[in-house]
């Protein structure tokens, strides 16, 4: 007779063995894994925003070296260093579209009118027209990833956008003992060929300059591994230019200098006419402060940065070095003139 004894039969049902059981978590093991998981987090989450900051400030220290090397290249073209702005009130150039055709932008170079306005309608324009107005397209060089990447300029609610922009150009001048010295970027206000009288307009097309305001290497005479090109500027919080506070954009006081304060200092100085609500300079400490308390046409706009405790700059060898904001006034004087002979340690 055939007998089939199954194993259920045989061992009886499974049984696990008595070091294997199972158990839950008790309540305070629960909470002390999640007060272990909190700390743990609580650590690293500060290494964590050092590290992407870290990543932030090189790409923006890369932008800027783009500037810089840009600027070489339209040196060795037209032998001179592009203005860094011309007179406002008839002629208005700015150097950023000066530099297009040598930041690989060579579509915006062609599609630029030189001797219009940089917010002039065809060079700006609304934000829907397509394709975007070469003054309104927003590229990542314009922009430090710590500030506001894609911000844009909208003034006084016109609907012509212009792109803002991190890096402004070194227009510094510095007296000492009644000799003035100056910084490689000019601004061109009084040359007696392209000046004007009252609002009336000029037409200046300023690729390749060469009047007195422009600059050559060989006048750079301190250096130059020694003399600055470009540093950061922070924008204004918001796009509509309400009021209209022009720091950080493209067609207007895009330059800064070194004459009376470091880095990141608690003051921008304007003309007093030039406060709000006739014009614009909106003093919101403590990235963006402004005191109108200036008099003449004395701007002193101080390099800006969302960095901690200092700024990026690229000199004229186009070299990218983060400068503190403890920096002596006379070292950031220094480094920031064409030719004042200071001798400084490397």
């Amino acid at each position: 007779m055939d007998v089939t004894i199954t194993s259920r039969a045989v061992f009886g049902p499974h049984r696990p063995e008595r070091g294997h059981l199972r158990r839950a978590f008790t309540l305070v093991e629960l909470l002390v894994v999640i007060a272990i998981i909190g700390t743990l987090v609580g650590l690293l989450l500060p290494a964590i925003q050092t590290a992407r900051e870290s990543a932030r400030q090189s790409q923006c220290g890369n932008n800027m070296r783009q500037w810089a090397l840009g600027t070489q290249t339209y040196h060795d073209v037209y032998g001179v260093l592009p203005l860094g702005e011309s007179e406002w009130q008839c002629t208005q150039s700015s150097w950023v579209p000066l530099l297009w055709s040598y930041v690989e932008q060579i579509d915006l170079a062609n599609r630029f009118t030189y001797n219009n306005h940089v917010s002039a309608w065809g060079n700006s324009a609304y934000a829907t027209t397509k394709p975007l107005a070469p003054a309104s397209v927003r590229l990542p060089i314009y922009y430090c990833p710590s500030d506001r990447p894609n911000a844009v300029a909208w003034p006084n609610g016109t609907g012509y956008v212009t792109a803002r922009l991190n890096y402004a150009t070194n227009s510094t001048v510095v007296v000492r003992g009644g000799t003035s010295f100056r910084a490689p970027f000019n601004r061109a206000w009084l040359n007696p060929k392209y000046d004007c009288v009252g609002p009336s307009w000029v037409a200046f097309d300023a690729r390749g300059y060469k009047g007195p305001e422009a600059t050559k290497f060989r006048q750079i005479t301190d250096g130059l591994s020694k003399t600055l090109l470009f540093s950061e500027r922070n924008m204004i919080t918001t796009d509509t230019e309400s009021p209209g506070d022009p720091r950080g954009s493209m067609y207007a006081n895009s330059w800064f200098n070194t004459s009376r304060a470091t880095p990141n200092s608690s003051f921008d100085i304007v003309p007093s006419w030039y406060g709000a609500p006739n014009y614009s300079c909106v003093d919101m400490p403590p990235f963006l402060p402004c005191q109108a308390t200036g008099s003449g046409n004395t701007f002193d706009f101080v390099a800006r940065s969302h960095h901690f405790a200092g700024v990026q700059a690229a000199y004229a060898d186009a070299s990218i070095q983060f400068i503190s904001d403890s920096i002596d006034l006379s070292t950031w004087q220094a480094i920031g003139t064409n030719s004042g002979g200071e001798t400084l340690s490397p």
